[in-house]
């Protein structure tokens, strides 16, 4: 299935009056692969401190609902070196700065699920999509790529799902679901994301 994928782009904002001093080099973080195969889109904000001239203390405010985008929010973040040469800065300000993890033209239509197309299980209740809600006790995120016949591979669990058992039914649960290409002008993808509903509660750690 040949797609017309659109290109991917991070942005960085920086609202606090503090934002001259990180270099530019702290405004573009590596777009991760696996996340621009997989088409995953967001804004993660961060907060931090400077002490002694380092960035410290940074912490995820606001997830981007993908920890490999806020993860690598993070590390670039922590990579920045700043100026030695300016006014000391305030080491017990707290500073937030928020990438937006976006692909140029706006987002890539992505296929459709076939009504009706999961299997009927006991442990499922059916499958979300587009709903990026986090793995929680009343389902998990996934995502995963469609082949030309829609059917889902390379499928991925995002949360902590401790249960190996159930994390393998939920793929299985996946890969019966079948999806058909977006009827929509623009770029398009092969990948999905969306939530798979249980019908017992998960447990959480």
């Amino acid at each position: 299935m040949a797609l017309a994928l659109a290109p991917a782009l991070a942005q960085t904002r920086v609202p606090s009056a503090a934002a001259d001093r990180l270099p530019s080099a702290c405004t573009r973080p590596d777009w991760p692969p696996e996340a621009k195969r997989y088409d995953l889109e967001g804004t993660t904000v961060l907060d931090y401190r400077i002490r002694e001239w380092r960035i410290a203390d940074v912490k995820v405010r606001k997830s981007s609902g993908w920890p490999i985008l806020d993860a690598a929010a993070a590390r670039s973040l922590q990579a920045c070196k700043l100026k030695a040469d300016a006014a000391r800065p305030r080491e017990s300000t707290v500073r937030s700065v928020d990438y937006v993890w976006a692909t140029a033209g706006g987002p890539s239509a992505r296929p459709q699920l076939h009504p009706d197309s999961c299997a009927a299980s006991p442990l499922f209740s059916g499958f979300v999509p587009l709903d990026r809600t986090p793995t929680a006790s009343d389902g998990v995120l996934v995502r995963f790529l469609t082949n030309g016949r829609g059917e889902p591979f390379n499928i991925r669990l995002e949360g902590r799902v401790t249960d190996t058992a159930l994390a393998e039914h939920i793929r299985q649960y996946v890969q019966t679901c079948r999806f058909v290409a977006a009827n929509a002008p623009g770029p398009k993808t092969d990948a999905v994301y969306g939530r798979v509903l249980l019908t017992a509660p998960l447990a959480i750690e």
